[in-house]
This record gives C-alpha cells, sequence and structure tokens, in this order.
C-alpha cells in the first residue's frame, strides 16, 4: 500500500488496541520516542522496525516498504475468521406494506454482451487514476463444479443466500421468472459460471462504508454515478452498473477491491457483495429486496469485509495492485435464444471491446485481455482454455489505420489512387451558450476532427469492417455511435470515416501537437450531456435543453449534418464514362450510322436509393436527353464501385417506369419527343459481388438504340 511507516505503524496499532505505553514496555524505549514514531517525525531504526512488526504481528517487509500483505496468510485462521463473521443482510420490508418486485434501473439497457462491454469498460477508464493513465481489464470466463462448487458456495454462506432466492422464485412477475431460470440452469448442470471482471491502474473502492464515495456508489446506492461531472467522464446516470445484475442469472456480483487511498487506514481486499431481489417473504418475516455481503456488525447490517486475503482467494476475487475485481455469478448473454460456450462468449466480449474502445487501445489508454478457465485449478494454476489480448486491428483495420495516419500527420487533401489514403477535414460545431453552473460559458467554437478513407473492397478488412460508417467519439476514448451512410449519395466507392469530437484528439496523442482548447473543453461537456443513459447516441436530451441557451438542439444536429455533407463531398465520384469502352476505340470500330454526339447522348442527372432487409439495391434514376423525332430505346446498368476501374456490373431483378418511359425487358422505351425520363429498378442479389450493404453503386445508361423512325 502507499503511505509512509508512520501511517503503517498507526494502523497496525489501532489494530492491536495497544497505546503507546503498551509499545514503549515492549521495546524498552520512551514514551515520546514511540509518539514521534507515530506522527512521522521520526521513523523506527531497523531494530526498532524488526522488534515492532513482531510486537504488532504484521510483516516488517509491509511495515518498513509497504510490500503487502500486511499479515502472512494462515489460511486455517482466515477461514475461520471469515466463516464466523462473514454473511448475508437483506433489507427489511417497509413499514407502510409497500412492495418492490425489482430494481428497475436493471432494465434500463438492452440486456446484450456488447452492452455490459461497453459500460463496464466505461465505468472502469472513468476510474482511472487520470486521463492519462492505462487502465488494465482482464475478463475471466470460470466454470465451477463438483468440489470448487461446493467450496465457493460455502465461503459466500450460500445456505443463507438460497433461502432468499426460493421465497423471491415463486413470484409471478419477470423478474421472478428469470431467477427460477437461473436456479433450474443450477441444478440441472450442477455447475456456476462466473465472469470476473479484474482491473488495475483505477482508484478502486474508495470511500467510507456509509456516505458519499466510488464504495457507496456502486455497492450500496441507485442512480449515483460519483463523479464529478467533468467533460472527460463516461457515465453522468449511475445506471450503467445495472448491467452487472442483468448479466447475472442469479443476480449477485461480488467485489473485491485494492484501494490506492487508504480508508481508516484500510487499503486491501475490501470484500463485498449485492444481491438485487424483489420483495420476498421468508419462513420468518418479509424483505424490501435487495441484500448485501460482507462482515456482519453489532447492529446485524453488512459491512465491508478488509484484509482477508483467503477470503478474496475462496470467493476468486483475489487480485494485485490497486483497483476492482467484480465476480457475477451465473454469468450469461441475457439476449442471446441460445447459450453459447465459455470460449463463445469471450470471443464475443473480445469483438466487443475492439469495436466500441478501438480508440482508447489505439492510444494505449486501455488495455484488455479476455481467458477462459475450465475449472478452479485452472484458474488457480492460472492455465487458461482460452486467452487471448483485445487488438483492435483484427476487427476494425480500416479505423487503426486512419488514427495512425493522422497521429503521424501521414493525411492527404484528395483522395489519389491508393487505397490507404486519409483524408482529414475540420467540422465546425458551434457549443451553445451554458446557462447554468457549473462551468457556464458564451457560445464556443469548436474545430472537431472528420477522417475518411476509401475501403479496401480486394482486402480482408472489408469482412471485419463494415464501410459506410461514421464513427463517433470523444475523449474517453469509445464510440458513442457508428452512424450508417449507406445510400449517402449513389456512386461512390465504400469507404470508412471518424468524428474525433471534443477533446478526442489530445486524449488520444494524435492531434498532430494539438493542445487542449477552451472550445474542445465545452464541446467534450456539451456532448457528453446530450447522450442518453446508454450513451450510444447525441440527442435532444432533457438536461441538454435544460442548461444550455435556446437552439442547442438545431446546432447540435447542424454539426452532425455538416459532417454528413463534407462526407458526401469527399466520397462522390467524379463524372466517369461508363459505357462498353474508351470512346476513342468506340469511334474506330463502330459499325453502322453515325455515333450520336456526346452533348446528344442520355445522361443520367439525379440517382437515389439505398439496400434493403432483402440484400438489394432499390434505386430512382432520372435521365435527360434531347428530344428526338424518332423513339429511343435505352438500356440502363447499375455497377458496384470497387476502388479502381468503373465497377461492376450486376443484374437487375426487375424495372419499373415512372415518368416518360414504357418497360420492355430490362429496356427503357422513350417516345419522340421526350425531354426527361425517370424509373426504377431494384437489383438482383445473385449477382452481387458483396453484400448490399457493403456496397456503393452507380447507375448509367449504358446503350441508347434509335427505333424506326414515327410517321408525323
Amino acid at each position: 500500500m502507499a503511505g509512509s511507516v508512520a501511517e503503517r505503524l498507526r494502523r497496525a496499532v489501532d489494530q492491536a488496541k495497544i497505546t503507546q505505553g503498551n509499545i514503549a514496555e515492549a521495546l524498552g524505549a520512551s514514551q515520546p520516542a514511540v509518539s514521534q514514531w507515530l506522527s512521522g517525525k521520526k521513523d523506527p531504526t531497523p531494530d526498532n522496525l524488526a522488534v515492532l512488526a513482531k510486537f504488532l504481528k504484521v510483516r516488517l517487509e509491509w511495515l518498513a516498504d509497504g510490500i503487502a500483505p500486511m499479515r502472512s496468510v494462515d489460511l486455517l485462521q482466515d477461514r475461520k475468521e471469515y466463516l464466523a463473521a462473514a454473511g448475508w443482510d437483506f433489507r427489511d420490508a417497509p413499514k407502510d406494506g409497500g412492495r418492490d418486485f425489482g430494481n428497475s434501473n436493471v432494465w434500463s439497457f438492452d440486456p446484450s454482451l456488447e452492452v455490459l462491454v461497453r459500460e463496464v469498460l466505461q465505468n472502469t477508464r472513468d476510474a482511472a487514476h487520470s486521463p492519462d493513465k492505462k487502465v488494465e481489464v482482464i475478463f475471466r470466463i470460470v466454470t465451477l463444479a463438483n468440489s470448487d462448487l461446493a467450496d465457493f458456495q460455502k465461503a459466500l454462506k450460500w445456505k443463507k443466500l438460497v433461502e432468499h432466492f426460493e421465497a423471491c422464485k415463486s413470484g409471478t412477475q419477470k423478474f421472478n421468472t428469470l431467477l427460477r431460470d437461473g436456479l433450474e440452469q443450477l441444478a440441472d448442470k450442477d455447475e456456476l459460471v462466473l465472469l470476473l471482471i479484474e482491473d488495475s491502474g483505477t482508484t478502486g473502492l474508495t470511500g467510507p462504508e456509509r456516505d458519499k464515495g466510488n464504495f457507496m456508489a456502486l455497492c450500496r446506492n441507485n442512480l449515483d454515478s460519483n463523479k464529478d461531472g467533468g467533460a472527460g467522464a463516461g457515465g453522468a446516470f449511475g445506471l450503467g452498473k445495472a448491467v452487472l445484475w442483468r448479466a447475472s442469472r442469479l443476480s449477485t456480483v461480488l467485489f473485491c477491491s485494492h484501494l490506492a487511498v487508504p480508508e481508516e487506514g484500510k487499503a486491501t481486499d475490501r470484500i463485498f457483495g449485492r444481491c438485487e431481489l424483489a420483495w420476498h417473504q421468508t419462513v420468518t418475516k418479509p424483505y424490501a429486496g435487495p441484500g448485501w455481503f460482507g462482515r456482519i456488525d453489532d447492529a446485524d447490517c453488512a459491512e465491508s469485509y478488509w484484509e482477508n486475503s483467503t477470503l478474496a482467494s475462496d470467493l476468486y476475487l483475489n487480485r494485485e495492485g490497486s483497483g476492482t475485481t467484480a465476480c457475477i455469478l451465473g454469468f450469461h448473454d441475457a439476449s442471446a435464444d441460445v447459450q453459447g460456450k465459455p470460449i463463445n462468449l469471450a470471443q464475443n466480449i473480445v469483438k466487443a471491446a475492439a469495436t466500441n474502445f478501438f480508440p482508447a487501445l489505439v492510444a494505449d489508454k486501455l488495455g484488455v485481455r479476455v481467458e477462459v478457465y475450465d475449472s478452479g485449478q485452472e484458474y488457480r494454476d492460472r492455465k487458461p482454455a482460452f486467452s487471448k489480448s483485445v487488438n483492435p486491428a483484427e476487427f476494425v483495420p480500416a479505423s487503426v489505420r486512419m488514427l495512425q495516419a493522422y497521429r503521424e500527420e501521414q493525411t492527404v487533401e484528395a483522395f489519389g489512387d491508393s487505397v490507404h489514403d486519409v483524408v482529414a477535414r475540420e467540422i465546425i460545431l458551434t457549443v451553445p451558450k451554458r446557462m447554468r453552473e457549473p462551468n457556464k460559458h458564451a457560445e464556443q467554437e469548436h474545430r472537431a476532427i472528420l477522417l475518411v478513407a476509401p475501403a479496401d473492397v480486394d482486402g480482408p478488412e472489408i469482412k471485419t469492417e463494415k464501410p459506410n460508417h461514421m464513427a463517433q467519439f470523444r475523449s474517453p476514448g469509445m464510440i458513442v455511435k457508428s452512424k450508417s451512410l449507406a445510400g449517402i449519395c449513389l456512386g461512390v466507392r465504400p469507404f470508412h470515416a471518424l468524428l474525433l469530437c471534443g477533446r478526442a484528439a489530445e486524449f488520444a496523442g494524435i492531434g498532430a501537437g494539438r493542445s487542449s482548447q477552451s472550445g474542445d473543453i465545452h464541446a467534450e461537456t456539451f456532448l457528453r450531456t446530450a447522450e442518453p443513459p446508454s450513451h450510444n447516441d447525441w440527442l435532444a436530451t432533457p438536461d441538454l435543453k435544460a442548461v444550455y441557451a435556446h437552439g442547442c438542439i438545431s446546432k447540435l444536429k447542424k454539426f452532425i449534418d455538416d459532417a454528413v455533407a463534407e462526407v458526401r463531398k469527399l466520397v462522390q465520384p467524379q463524372p466517369k464514362d461508363t459505357g462498353d469502352g474508351p470512346d476513342s476505340l468506340k469511334d474506330l470500330f463502330r459499325i453502322g450510322s453515325e455515333p450520336t454526339p456526346k452533348s446528344e447522348q442520355p445522361r443520367v442527372v439525379r440517382q437515389e436509393g439505398r439496400p434493403d432487409a432483402e440484400n438489394r439495391w432499390n434505386v430512382r434514376a432520372t435521365v435527360r436527353l434531347k428530344p428526338r423525332k424518332t423513339s429511343l430505346k435505352l438500356t440502363p446498368a447499375v455497377y458496384f464501385l470497387a476502388e479502381t476501374g468503373n465497377g461492376k456490373p450486376v443484374d437487375w431483378l426487375s424495372l419499373e417506369a415512372e415518368k416518360g418511359c414504357e418497360v420492355q425487358g430490362f429496356h427503357l422505351i422513350v417516345p419522340p419527343d421526350t425531354r426527361e425520363v425517370r424509373f426504377t429498378g431494384i437489383t438482383d442479389p445473385k449477382s452481387h459481388p458483396i453484400p448490399a450493404a457493403d456496397s456503393c453503386v452507380v447507375v448509367d445508361v449504358k446503350k441508347v438504340s434509335n427505333l424506326k423512325e414515327v410517321p408525323a
């Protein structure tokens, strides 16, 4: 632990419940000398330290240098102690007879594994020692059975917990049904799956037992984020922690924390648990619902169980360094119809971390590893059946490439022939006047960074990273939204786009020396205020309208619209010949009548469309042409654009005339004196080289044929 010799000495004396006189007598020292040791005015000599350690029954390494643990581990004694002192405390039902059938916070989020990873990693980033420090997170899936399961249940005082489970499962509410299913799964398989989430480089569950602090916010309170409202924070509602209990079949989560700042002289193995049940009645009396696990005090209330490394180990919560380990009992993917094997769950966690936090990972502000243990013994031996560190380049290689290009000042002004080109633009966000404290300010200008790059449709990245999306994020390094820009305009090449907002560039270290400006800081706060509890969009939240001046919603909308417009401007195609070959060759080898001059050739002047749910492109095109005295047969074509060349032609599934023409097969028959033709078409997915949603298309008139003259 951190701190001085004097701090550790005072802590050991307090726990031993002895006086300065007792110490002076034992060491043959004067009481003023002992007082100086305890006050820090003077350090004990090495010989005195050795005697003090023996007398106070602490390790010399801990007393002299702060090397944990405080005392030598005595497994039998520690286990005997916690079996006698630890237990469960459930809240009594209210005297007015009111009944609460579950914590509504648990139902506030989509219960997917991706949401769990987003909320966990965001909260972990918020608990970092400082925004500049890297946080490490390990997800460990552990399956317990046989004696491992029995020993775990014994340490957790399972008999008492099951009494409340059984009393709660018989209800008809949604929560009761899920708990009943969890208990049936446990009984049928006789195994329990744990998800251990261990973070390092964080502050830990600091704060007193019953007052404001990280501990109370996570373990006791609801709707308490315990964040200072700083612009760089991710969460603001205190709802995200509820995903932990939603991911538990038994609605129970345990914690063990090593504190960066000691609480009343204690800093290691702060163990506590919370069970989120609904109102229930045991054979003795009714209970409000929630219960807590810890050391049972004189008032029969559970409080933190400190400094028992054996209890931490028996509950699979043992750890090193400051930070917190959370243990989800009966871990499952609540959104899945069929539960995958632990290794499948682990692979999904890897992917979710990479795709949602690649900015933080690329900036080296976050490290994530996922492990699977098939038994308790594998976990104790640290021999995982599966282990993988999250590498975002495996899942979002184009986005990683774009961030690296910007960091290394390798962006370009316009796209060339290289698939590795990255264009950077500034998009202005006008941050409206903030009307209320804290941080009242006048209207500000923020210069967000837009990065756009072509997608390598012929490379492997197209299989892992969806093109035609714009990922938006700010300084926590979590993707707030990946906005689909499919159909932004016809004729575009597939692309990727990133929008770096607020202090994102500074945070990621990719701003080419850009330092934090007032506009960046105020934009960070503005966008954070615009996020809903799920932090997956920037919207007109009630807080936004209450804090900022009139017009804040339109300014936010204009910012996103301007970014989309700039992407469209960068990726829209330049006019090109999509005919059957170069005009010079066609003129040399033309058979038949004279060619139609270019000025008189029909041309597509407007095209729009988007992919549908059946993997088809639905397009509408307008063709203008010079009126003729003869009928024309136009053959429209649609191309899936590639990185080079004119694209790959695909087949029509159907054509339909809207104006100025009739459909004949896959041709348009245009009567004389027609100036404009409009038609719609649907592509045939069987002819697509890649999925429709991953493509961009262009419509053109491939062939023009004169029909016989029509009599006057």
